[in-house]
């Protein structure tokens, strides 16, 4: 009979996005990727600029007068709803989160735990949450399109409603049109061997970034379609 000894928590993300939770002084070289200035309660004012990990400038957006100053072209065809269907379409303004999409991702990466219940069942899979941005720039319709346990879903549901509700809507056919997301959270657990060969990986590609060159990571999926990987650290050992 084996048991899983928990030794710590590792937060890894897939695709475009690479970032783990912070441990020792892993984080210090991370770069800005929301930059603007703040009024002493805390409001946002004046011109930001949100970037994304290649530091690459995405949006600017001017909260005096609410207004787009600079939007990264994006040409991906996202769903929204046309009638009663979702349908993919290319649009005359994507929608997109108001703020960096890396930045939240990384939030919400730092936020997510691996429920003890599902430590303890050895319990591994995938939570895909699907959601809408309507045309006010706010989600709603969440809905679990793939559940692993409840209290993995829960999980999941609690880290997204921690953070900022501002999204810019979609503009299809010259109006404002609903669009649909998903976030797909995968729990799993490793051995101290896989941790270090992801923790190398992880400097292998931080180097390349660094040096310029184009990392050799999985195709990037679709905009509207963010993957996150939450892995238990474990140690397995034979019980008498």
């Amino acid at each position: 009979m084996k048991a899983i000894l928990l030794v710590g928590l590792v937060v890894l993300s897939a695709g475009p996005i690479h970032a783990q939770k912070k441990q020792e002084n892993a984080a210090t070289s991370r770069p800005k990727l929301e930059q603007g200035t703040t009024t002493a309660e805390g409001k946002r004012t004046g011109k930001w600029n949100f970037y994304n990990n290649k530091k690459a400038l995405e949006l600017t957006f001017d909260y005096d007068s609410s207004r787009i100053n600079f939007l990264l072209p994006d040409t991906t065809r996202y769903l929204v709803r046309i009638g009663e269907e979702w349908t993919p379409r290319r649009m005359a303004r994507a929608p997109r989160l108001l703020g960096s999409t890396d930045q939240r991702l990384d939030d919400l990466l730092r936020s997510l735990r691996y429920p003890i219940s599902a430590l303890r069942q050895q319990l591994q899979g995938t939570v895909v949450m699907g959601y809408t941005v309507d045309v006010t720039g706010h989600t709603r319709d969440f809905t679990v399109e793939s559940s692993l346990s409840p209290d993995c879903d829960q999980e999941v549901w609690r880290a997204i409603k921690t953070l900022p509700d501002n999204w810019i809507p979609a503009v299809y056919t010259g109006r404002p049109t609903p669009s649909r997301f998903y976030l797909s959270v995968k729990f799993q657990m490793i051995n101290e061997a896989e941790h270090e060969r992801q923790q190398r990986e992880l400097k292998r590609l931080a180097q390349q970034s660094a040096d310029g060159a184009s990392p050799s990571v999985a195709p990037v999926r679709a905009r509207y379609a963010h993957e996150i990987i939450v892995t238990a650290l474990g140690i397995e050992r034979g019980t008498r």
